[in-house]
């Protein structure tokens, strides 16, 4: 039977199909179109019309299927196969993939997740603060410190305004080179350092995910002299003389110390009631500051990692401390004392502890052990801390960097002197006593010594006993 379609309507085939006359008004028939059978049709003869037609309804539409072969990321050959997703017209019918595109378009999707690696979707044309998405997640699952994602963070929001929305194959090592320069002049030659540190982990991670060929923060050259207006936020070291009179004056000093005035209340037209602050020797007895910066002074660990020490890391007898754990405020949570495995922020090992030290611990510990015994806590504390709040809870260590501030204001010491200047004035006096750079590393907890040589020992400075050894050396003395 011969047919010819006189009325379109459906992809391949037609509404009305002209055939013979051989067929009545009653009789169905199976209708086709290229081959495939298309539904059950009748026929009918309209009036005045010589010929009769086949009118016929489709089945059950079936969508398209598309297929694909495509190598996944093990390098294996895997089929991959989608039918044409459903969409509707405007009164909620069916349109059928008149050309299966809709159907090809899905496996090609398909197709592509397959070629990427399942742990993340990294491509150079993905855009720059996807990527840094991705790698976040990367930082989380290495378990980085809270604090240092924060860090990263905040670098994120600066790079992402520069260039974030360039794809990850389109950045140059110009546009990294200029947003570092312009980071180190507005926030000091420290935030550039850090934030190149961060560039450069990142584009590493998309160099090792096949994103690129090359890391573009290799390459960038920075200014070495670069000086940033006003507090830079770089830690300054510690005189000897300046930490004698640190470890002086927060137990006797009678200069006032008022508390640290707001922005707000500095700018307020009618000033603030007086009152009449308290000393700092009196100010440090109040808040626990003096024995804190003892023990900074006399290890060089850092104030996360001295507010967390349990009095079972003290060794008395034995004139040691043992590093454990780190006091850190983690989003959500509140503080937490994080004794990860491996964390370069807080490397395990013993302490010999300074005669001084040993003497201030001493004495801590028969004054908590008399405090807790008159004014006990209401729950039994979680850690046996060196350092507890008036609650015998963990103090935080951003809480305790204000306090400082506030003495250090009072006692008129730069701003650049911060608990972390302790750390380098530790590693000089071990460098100016002769002991080696691994001595002073395994002090600081550092895995390399040329770190502690290069950031923290003081350089620059004048040495007598050089300009004696060239003079017996010259006159034979």
């Amino acid at each position: 039977m011969t047919a010819q379609c006189i009325s379109g309507g459906f992809s391949g085939g037609c509404t009305y199909v002209e055939i013979g006359a051989n067929l009545t008004d009653s009789t169905p028939v199976s209708f086709t179109i290229n081959g495939a059978q298309r539904g059950r049709a009748w026929v009918f003869a309209p009036p005045q019309v010589e010929h009769r037609y086949l009118a016929w309804k489709p089945r059950e539409w079936t969508p398209p299927l598309a297929r694909v072969l495509v190598r996944d990321a093990s390098g294996r050959r895997r089929e991959v196969t989608r039918v044409s997703p459903e969409k509707l017209d405007a009164r909620g019918r069916k349109v059928p993939d008149r050309n299966g595109s809709r159907a090809a378009d899905a496996v090609l999707a398909a197709a592509r997740e397959v070629r990427v690696d399942h742990d993340s979707e990294i491509t150079g044309s993905i855009r720059v603060r996807k990527l840094r998405t991705q790698y976040r997640q990367r930082l989380v699952a290495l378990q980085r410190a809270p604090r240092t994602l924060v860090r990263y963070d905040e670098v994120a929001v600066m790079f992402n305004k520069e260039f974030g929305d360039l794809t990850v194959a389109e950045v140059t090592t110009g546009a990294v080179e200029k947003f570092l320069i312009d980071v180190g002049t507005e926030q000091g030659p420290g935030s550039m350092a850090s934030a190149r540190s961060v560039l450069s982990g990142m584009f590493r991670y998309a160099v090792r995910r096949g994103a690129r060929e090359v890391n573009p923060v290799r390459e960038v050259e920075l200014p070495q002299n670069l000086e940033a207006k006003g507090r830079t936020g770089g830690a300054r070291d510690i005189t000897v003389d300046e930490l004698r009179f640190i470890l002086t004056a927060v137990r006797v000093s009678a200069l006032p110390c008022p508390r640290k005035l707001t922005k707000k209340e500095r700018e307020r037209a009618k000033p603030l009631k007086a009152y009449t602050p308290p000393t700092v020797a009196d100010y440090c007895a109040s808040t626990d500051l003096a024995d804190w910066v003892t023990l900074l002074a006399a290890t060089g660990l850092r104030r996360s990692q001295v507010l967390a020490l349990l009095w079972s890391d003290i060794d008395l007898d034995d004139k040691t401390l043992r590093t454990t754990g780190k006091v850190v405020r983690v989003a959500g949570q509140g503080l937490a004392r994080i004794t990860q495995e491996a964390d370069p922020k807080n490397r395990k090992g013993r302490i010999a502890l300074p005669e001084f030290a040993v003497v201030m611990l001493t004495r801590r510990k028969q004054v908590l052990e008399e405090r807790k015994r008159t004014r006990p806590p209401v729950e039994p504390p979680e850690y046996d801390l060196v350092f507890p709040s008036t609650r015998w809870t963990m103090r935080d260590p951003d809480n305790v960097q204000d306090q400082w501030q506030r003495v250090r204001a009072a006692l008129g010491i730069p701003d650049d002197i911060t608990a972390h200047s302790f750390r380098g004035a530790v590693a000089t006096i071990l460098d100016d006593a002769g002991l080696s750079a691994r001595v002073a590393a395994d002090v600081l907890g550092h895995a390399d010594p040329s770190m502690t040589q290069r950031r923290y020992m003081a350089r620059g400075r004048v040495h007598p006993a050089a300009a004696v050894a060239l003079h017996n050396a010259v006159s034979d003395e």
